[in-house]
């Protein structure tokens, strides 16, 4: 199979996912089948064309979406099953992981300056993404405020401790276990200490405790405190939009 660009792999996952999920290469790294699978039933469900009549729908607006989805999802199959890894345009799966190292610094080249020209996406849209695919921000910034607010967020190993889900001395065993690969949440899974479930949790209240990511930009210069609230409100007004037309 040839690979998506990065951009389309998250378009196929926030297809399936809806922009409650934050996309990003952790996601698809913790990312498994069962779970792609589950979003890819519900969706087909909410858009088979066979269910048109019946949710007094367009039948040919829902057999083109249906399509869409059952695309994402053949797409993100073998994505899923390489644990994450997304290789570049006109790069196989099978080579990705003998080309690793090259493939991080194509992937500099090929989409750190990548301006989005096309119509914005009609589903919802986190704000970071709205900004992207409205053409005010490069791929390459995205990335920089995605990786500038994973950094303001506290350590997962503290969120278990203070939930008790871990001890120290677990945490501390965790560290130590460096022949383990992996981040620390998928160590304490080998490990025994952590349900995935539990892990799932632990990183949804790991991003909502994060700062907003419009704070990036303003902080940067790269948009005004006022043209944030702007397209803030924007972004707000394409989602229910979005939410409306899904509905009708």
């Amino acid at each position: 199979m040839i690979a998506l660009s990065i951009p389309e792999v998250f378009d196929a996952c926030g297809l399936l996912f809806g922009s409650k999920v934050e996309i990003s290469l952790d996601f698809l790294k913790y990312l498994e089948l069962s779970g792609l699978r589950s979003a890819y039933r519900k969706k087909a469900l909410e858009t088979h064309p066979d269910r048109a009549r019946a949710l007094g729908r367009d039948e040919a607006k829902m057999s083109d979406r249906f399509r869409e989805v059952t695309l994402a999802y053949e797409n993100l199959i073998p994505i899923v099953r390489n644990k994450g890894v997304v290789p570049l345009q006109g790069q196989s799966i099978a080579n990705t992981n003998n080309e690793e190292a090259k493939a991080g610094c194509q992937t500099k080249k090929d989409f750190s300056e990548l301006f989005y020209t096309r119509e914005i996406p009609k589903r919802e849209l986190l704000l970071g993404q709205f900004l992207y695919y409205s053409g005010l921000i490069s791929w390459r910034t995205l990335i920089r405020a995605i990786t500038w607010q994973r950094k303001q967020r506290p350590l997962i190993g503290q969120i278990a401790l203070d939930w008790k889900m871990i001890s120290r001395n677990e945490i501390q065993s965790i560290l130590m276990r460096r022949n383990l690969k992996g981040r620390f949440g998928e160590r304490a899974i080998r490990l025994g200490y952590l349900s995935r479930f539990q892990l799932m949790a632990l990183l949804g209240k790991q991003r909502n405790l994060q700062s907003p990511i419009g704070e990036f930009f303003v902080n940067e210069g790269i948009l005004h405190i006022q043209d944030m609230e702007v397209m803030t409100e924007r972004q707000k007004i394409h989602n229910r939009n979005v939410c409306r037309r899904s509905r009708s």
